[in-house]
């Protein structure tokens, strides 16, 4: 079932943000919130012009600018070059995966997310960089399928923008992103600890 993915993973972030945050955490009532109103919003769409659009895409974009309108001028015209490459990555990936599907020698979300998230990362590398990380991820993934949906409607293909099938790829790729932070915070605490360890074995 195409959206499942998405589906699963906005479960997992508000159940986590509502039962198992800290609820003097600033951020946990617009994180459930943000998640509840994606899942409310998830079977709907409108049509602009003749594509139809989903209203999680709409949604998403909207936290984005939000988020976006905070950063410097030097930050936002960062930011503007980063989604623009990611979204023509796969917006590119996605077509060639529709023109000739021999070349997609994997699963064609499995590539499209691993080159969000790797493109991803190399615009934005630090560890403390991932909320900027994401919101670049989020955001480009939305222009890419825009990007998508402008070839394929001129020939003839019906194609939505922000469909279910997108917002798994979307799920998959934040849900990568999390991982490596996950795995990142792990590798730091555990050589903060070998590093004190080894402090306290000089002091003996």
């Amino acid at each position: 079932m195409d959206g499942i993915l998405y589906l699963w993973l906005l479960w997992g972030i508000w159940v986590y943000t509502t039962f198992l945050m800290r609820k003097t955490h600033p951020e946990r009532f617009r994180y459930s919130f943000l998640c509840l109103l994606l899942l409310c919003v998830f079977p709907y769409g409108m049509m602009v012009g003749p594509v139809e659009v989903s209203f999680p895409v709409i949604v998403l974009a909207l936290i984005c600018i939000v988020y976006i309108r905070n950063l410097s001028l030097r930050e936002k015209l960062y930011m503007l070059v980063a989604v623009l490459s990611m979204g023509m990555l796969y917006a590119g990936i996605a077509l060639i995966s529709i023109y000739d599907p021999v070349l997609m020698f994997i699963d064609r979300d499995i590539i499209l997310s691993l080159s969000l998230v790797l493109v991803g990362v190399l615009f934005y590398s630090l560890s403390t960089q991932y909320r900027l990380r994401v919101i670049a991820v989020a955001l480009s993934s939305v222009i890419g399928d825009f990007f998508l949906s402008i070839p394929l409607n001129k020939v003839g293909f019906y194609y939505s923008i922000g469909s279910p099938a997108y917002l798994d790829v979307l799920a998959l790729t934040i849900g990568l992103l999390s991982a490596l932070k996950i795995v990142g915070e792990i590798n730091q605490a555990v050589h903060i600890k070998t590093q004190t360890n080894k402090g306290g074995m000089k002091n003996l």
